[in-house]
C-alpha cells in the first residue's frame, strides 16, 4: 500500500516538474513569427477596447457587464502572452513596443474590471474607468508612432 502512496507522489512531482518548464519558460518563435504574433496581439487589444468602449459609451446596461467580462479575457491573455513571448534568437528590438502592449493591457484589464463589477452603476467608476482606457489608448498610440526597428544587420554574400 504505502508503494501506491510514493507512486502517485512521485507522479504528481513529475507532472508539477513538466508544468513548470512549461509554463515557467518563455515562449520562443523565429524573428518573422515573433513580428506577426506581437501585431496579432496588438490588434486583438485594439479591436477589443474598442468594442469595450463602444459598450461603455453606449450607456448603462447589462451588456456593459458582459463586454467586460469577455473583454477582461482577452485583455489577460494579451498581458500574459507579452510577459512570455521571446523570439528565439538574437536580440529583442520589439522589447519596448512588447511591454506597451502589456501596459496598456493591464489599463485596459483593471477598466474592464470596474465595469463588470457590481459597483459599475456608480458614475465615478464608469468615469475612473474611461480614464484607465484612455491611459491604455494613449500607450498604444505612443507606441504606435514610435520608428520600426531596423532589421538586424544581413552578412554580405557579395565579393
Amino acid at each position: 500500500m504505502v508503494w501506491l502512496y510514493a507512486l502517485i507522489l512521485l507522479l504528481l512531482a513529475a507532472a508539477l516538474v513538466v508544468a513548470y518548464r512549461v509554463l515557467g519558460t518563455p515562449s520562443r518563435l523565429a524573428p518573422r513569427d515573433y513580428d506577426v504574433v506581437l501585431e496579432d496581439i496588438r490588434t486583438s487589444v485594439v479591436r477589443t477596447a474598442s468594442r469595450l468602449r463602444q459598450s461603455l459609451d453606449a450607456g448603462p446596461e447589462q451588456s456593459v457587464e458582459d463586454e467586460a467580462t469577455a473583454a477582461r479575457k482577452i485583455f489577460q491573455t494579451a498581458y500574459y502572452q507579452t510577459l512570455r513571448l521571446r523570439p528565439a534568437s538574437g536580440p529583442d528590438l520589439a522589447a519596448e513596443a512588447r511591454a506597451a502592449i502589456g501596459r496598456a493591457c493591464e489599463a485596459y484589464d483593471w477598466a474592464s474590471r470596474m465595469l463588470g463589477s457590481e459597483s459599475a452603476q456608480n458614475p465615478l467608476v464608469w468615469e475612473a474607468a474611461r480614464r484607465l482606457m484612455d491611459a491604455g489608448d494613449a500607450v498604444l498610440t505612443q507606441d504606435e508612432r514610435k520608428p520600426a526597428m531596423p532589421d538586424a544587420p544581413r552578412e554580405n554574400s557579395g565579393p
